[in-house]
């Protein structure tokens, strides 16, 4: 009372603040050698307060080893069942009692706590080991005893109570039942495994639940078709079985929620589809662009998540687009298995397969390589019937940068499809150097008159390169001396003179004439 009245705890009243619940050990038995505030603790466990009763035992737990005389107080607290309403009013972040403040409110999420339950809650941090009077305190006559042992059975995970916590699952008490199927998932004891399924009949949803989660926690793989099949069962229910498999992730369940994604309930396709994402197993990619189909919109919206989340693509909810990307994936895993030695000619093949996938992706390897090897084939796949081939082929013949692809990138600036017009610009961009615009005329008229100089300029970049010595592929490349010429440079300083000394002699002669 003398500390916790310094606490100003400005908090509710008590629903029955002056109720006389107390330990059942006489007082009297308190041990002197306790610590001094262990047994001020102890002794505020017997107040007529409630309020005080239940601070004394959160403290109690705050006090750690040091508080182990209180132990058997604790335990026989349990039954103190007077309802507390708390409501902090007052926040101080430099008060470290604050802290405590908010733990009464039952791990800062309940309302509503009693004197039993945070003694339940000392007990649990302040054991090691399951006292044996815990454990007789599973058949107290009381539920409510029965329940609060549980709870502090399930913070100290002692594996000795395992049996006796099986045994409550058939309480007559269903919160009691409800406690201890927590309380087993927090022990995560295979051992109980067989029992919390078969106590999924129980025909309490909340016990239901309890036992769903438990199954979560315990990871075990005899759990999953229960959980599965609780998706079919209430909505909490359904959303511990959603939870419980999303802890668990287990790659069998795909099959079985890739056949829930029809189910004639709104809410398990939904949740089937969540899950899928959360999977991530490449078999749920063809079902889930059925999925986006769904009549239902949270049904399209979660298989469309599903979708971005495995393939990193933002193709929002448009079924088509991600079939053509789901066919492009496929041909892209084809090809890439044919690959044997020089990979140039299993993409060059595919440019001619009869699947626009393949030919797309055909495109888009070859530009990844650079190979001019290639140039002919890709300039023919500019006149592809399908769009995506087209945009691939432009963009491959940018990147390899071969002035033989001019003129058909050329052609291509006219192509109906604005996203090929891009790339083809793009593409005469980084092989020229200059910029025109989209317009065809522009782009024939400066290569009429530029044509050599591009080719010249190509040709010495590559004489440039083959009489480049080879490093290491760890070794960074020398930066190029100053006063060094190389055969660009020499070509542009011919073409100056050439153009310059007309200029020169016509000087000279005026100036002869007029001597």
């Amino acid at each position: 009372m003398r500390a916790l009245g310094r606490w100003s705890l400005s908090v509710a009243l008590a629903l029955a603040s002056q109720a006389a619940a107390k330990p059942s050990i006489p007082q009297e038995r308190i041990p002197p050698e306790a610590p001094p505030d262990v047994r001020r603790y102890i002794e505020e466990l017997y107040s007529r307060d409630s309020v005080t009763r239940a601070m004394a035992a959160v403290c109690l737990g705050r006090l750690g080893d040091r508080a182990e005389p209180a132990i058997p107080f604790l335990i026989a607290m349990l039954d103190d069942d007077v309802k507390l309403e708390w409501e902090v009013r007052e926040a101080d972040p430099t008060n470290p009692l604050e802290e405590a403040k908010k733990r009464i409110l039952g791990f800062y999420k309940e309302k509503e706590t009693c004197p039993g339950r945070e003694a339940a809650r000392a007990l649990a941090k302040l054991c090691t080991t399951a006292p044996e009077a815990l454990l007789e305190a599973l058949k107290d006559p009381n539920p409510l005893v029965r329940k609060h042992a549980a709870e502090a059975l399930a913070g100290i995970r002692d594996l000795k109570a395992t049996d006796p916590l099986i045994a409550l699952l058939k309480d007559p008490d269903k919160a009691t039942r409800a406690q201890a199927a927590r309380a087993l998932g927090r022990l995560r004891n295979p051992a109980s495994v067989e029992h919390i399924i078969a106590s999924l009949r129980d025909p309490e949803r909340a016990v239901r639940r309890e036992l769903i989660t438990a199954l979560g926690e315990l990871k075990d793989p005899r759990g999953l078709e229960p959980m599965l099949n609780a998706l079919q069962d209430t909505l909490e229910v359904r959303d511990a079985a959603e939870a419980a498999l999303l802890e668990t992730r287990d790659p069998r369940a795909v099959e079985p929620l890739i056949v829930s994604l029809k189910h004639p309930k709104e809410e398990v396709r939904r949740i089937s589809a969540r899950l899928l994402g959360a999977i991530n197993d490449r078999r749920a990619v063809k079902p889930l662009i059925m999925a986006l189909r769904d009549p239902a919109s949270d049904v399209r919206y979660e298989a469309a998540q599903a979708l971005r989340k495995m393939s990193g693509e933002d193709l929002d909810a448009d079924p088509q687009k991600w079939q053509r990307w789901h066919e492009l994936q496929l041909a892209a895993k084809e090809i890439e298995e044919k690959v044997a030695g020089d990979p140039v000619h299993a993409y060059i093949a595919a440019l001619h397969s009869p699947n626009w996938a393949s030919r797309a992706y055909g495109a888009k390897a070859i530009g990844d390589i650079a190979d001019r090897r290639a140039v002919t084939s890709l300039r023919g796949v500019l006149w592809d019937k399908d769009p995506a081939v087209r945009l691939c082929a432009a963009v491959a013949l940018g990147k390899i940068g071969d002035p033989n692809a001019v003129e058909a990138l050329i052609a291509a600036l006219s192509d109906a499809e604005p996203e090929v017009q891009e790339a083809a610009e793009d593409a005469l961009r980084a092989i020229t150097r200059v910029n025109l615009g989209r317009e065809p005329r522009k782009w024939e008229e400066w290569w009429d008159e530029n044509r050599d100089l591009v080719f010249a300029r190509d040709r010495a970049k590559a004489e440039e390169a083959a009489t480049e010595p080879e490093r290491p592929a760890d070794e960074e490349a020398p930066l190029p001396a100053p006063a060094a010429h190389s055969g660009t440079a020499a070509l542009l300083l011919i073409l100056v003179m050439v153009a310059v000394l007309p200029i020169a002699v016509l000087v000279v002669l005026r100036t002869m004439r007029a001597r």
